[in-house]
């Protein structure tokens, strides 16, 4: 059974590129200590993302963070445990800064599919 559900995030600024993934899982979603979710990957995303597999869930560039921009980031989040939690495959379409490379705000999910 395929399901498309997709919630995007603003555009990212200049410096970012956009690339999408093949079909992937979710290893895990988490916080860090200030309240930022990360999403890492079972499989190599870009060597510009943190340890290949890692990517913040939303762009933290956004600023100021109102109420519209705090619901659709539940929404993308409830997206990711769904596909983490049901095991579904997901195609992650996400930018990336080769600046940053390597680094924990190296990339973050503009959005995510869930393909299977």
């Amino acid at each position: 059974m395929a399901a498309a559900l997709l919630i995007g995030s603003t555009p990212a600024p200049a410096a970012y590129t956009a690339v999408e993934t093949p079909p992937l899982s979710i290893q895990s979603v988490f916080q860090n200590e200030w309240g930022n979710a990360f999403v890492k990957m079972s499989a190599f995303v870009n060597s510009n993302c943190a340890g290949g597999v890692g990517l913040y869930l939303y762009n933290l560039e956004i600023a100021p963070v109102d109420d519209a921009v705090k619901e659709r980031r539940k929404h993308k989040m409830a997206i990711a445990r769904s596909a983490k939690t049901s095991g579904a495959r997901v195609v992650i379409r996400y930018f990336h800064d080769p600046a940053r490379a390597g680094n924990w705000d190296g990339c973050y999910i503009d959005s995510i599919e869930i393909v299977d």
